[in-house]
């Protein structure tokens, strides 16, 4: 008798801890499993429209991500913080990311000098900055084991337009009127490195950041019998530029960095800006392709009141990259864990850009452009994703 009763309270026991798996099974993962990433970017200021639209782009993805179920079925929580294109903010903004929110990386930082502020924080926390929206040499090079980047460095990107100047538009009368700061310096750099393969030389006539009147760079190119103008700056300056050459009654050949690819272009120059060249780095948001598509969809789909971009579109991009990358390492956030699961990516097409290339020698992710022209008030890529030679 006294068998019978315990083997029934034993079967009783087993058939409540059997429902008690079931029952933790199927909740949701705890708030504690969520991973925490943070960005650091202007969301005031000047520069607010590009740090919104990144950001925007990374709320899109992680909560589409989310609402498929997270990655292993943990939920991606994103932070952001405002830095106001301040160097020494972001850099607070990133030690309370760390030190304070437990993020487990830094995501899409907007901006190449707040980028490059972050780099001793970074080797001396150990966290991964990952895919930030910036294009310098010098985040890459040297090696960084935490960093790793997603857009085509603007030496890449002149490399690339100088070939396709040389080669396909064979001009070698050349100017580069250029901001005369680490960014323009680092573009003239990859022009000069392209050009001076070919022994073509290259006619440098910088400006300081804040100038209004271009009449002088202008002029001396013109004078010096340029036929094709690289500028190197924000698209309301190549418009003041345009205009300056237009009054000459001077038509040369317009190009730039991805930059002047910006619809705002158009707004600012007008029919000026018509036949000009740029490098994208990111499909057009009217490509036909599905995964551009997809993101618009997405982006009209989680955040409704705001307009895509091809800043948020790196923002979106980057989300899922970050969640590729988690897949990759079975779910493991630590920082060698990430490292090695970026490592070992080789050509991952996500659809948006070139295919996304890592390695232990190489962090630099994109080492291709494609050349787009404007026409009827549009950007159109008129080539292939062209590798920088």
């Amino acid at each position: 008798m006294q068998d019978k009763i315990a083997k029934a309270v034993l079967s009783r026991r087993t058939t409540l801890l059997a429902g008690t798996a079931m029952i933790v099974a199927a909740m949701p993962a705890r708030a504690e499993d969520a991973l925490k990433v943070g960005m650091s970017g202007p969301f005031s200021g000047g520069l607010s429209l590009l740090g919104q639209s990144v950001r925007d782009g990374v709320e899109v993805a992680f909560a589409e991500i989310n609402a498929q179920g997270g990655v292993g079925g943990r939920k991606l929580v994103f932070i952001a913080e405002d830095d106001g294109y301040e160097p020494m903010r972001t850099i607070a903004s990133a030690r309370k990311l760390v030190e304070q929110d437990k993020v487990v990386a830094l995501l899409a930082v907007t901006g190449t000098a707040p980028s490059a502020a972050l780099l001793p924080f970074v080797k001396e926390s150990k966290t991964p900055l990952l895919f930030p929206y910036a294009f310098s040499h010098s985040l890459t090079t040297p090696l960084n084991r935490d960093v790793f980047t997603t857009l085509p460095e603007v030496r890449v990107q002149m490399r690339v337009l100088a070939t396709y100047i040389l080669k396909t538009l064979k001009q070698t009368k050349v100017a580069a009127i250029y901001q005369n700061d680490d960014f323009g310096q680092d573009a003239v750099a990859g022009l000069e490195e392209r050009f001076g393969r070919d022994k073509v030389p290259l006619v440098k006539l910088p400006f300081d950041r804040g100038t209004t009147n271009f009449s002088g760079v202008v002029a001396q190119a013109k004078a010096a019998g340029v036929e094709h103008v690289v500028f190197l700056g924000i698209p309301k300056d190549a418009a003041l530029v345009m205009r300056e050459a237009n009054n000459l009654g001077w038509k040369p050949q317009f190009s730039g960095h991805n930059a002047l690819g910006d619809p705002q272009t158009f707004q600012l120059a007008g029919p000026l800006a018509e036949g000009a060249l740029a490098v994208a780095v990111m499909e057009p948001l009217d490509s036909d392709k599905p995964a551009v598509k997809a993101f618009i969809a997405a982006q009209q789909k989680y955040k409704s009141g705001t307009k895509p971009t091809t800043y948020s579109m790196h923002g979106y991009q980057s989300g899922k990259l970050f969640a590729e990358v988690l897949k990759r390492s079975g779910g493991k956030s630590d920082e060698p864990s990430i490292v090695a699961a970026l490592e070992g990516m080789k050509g991952y097409d996500t659809g948006l850009m070139a295919p996304i290339t890592f390695s232990p020698e190489q962090h630099a992710g994109a080492l291709a452009g494609a050349i787009m022209k404007a026409e009827g008030g549009k950007w159109k890529i008129i080539t292939g994703w062209l590798e920088a030679d």
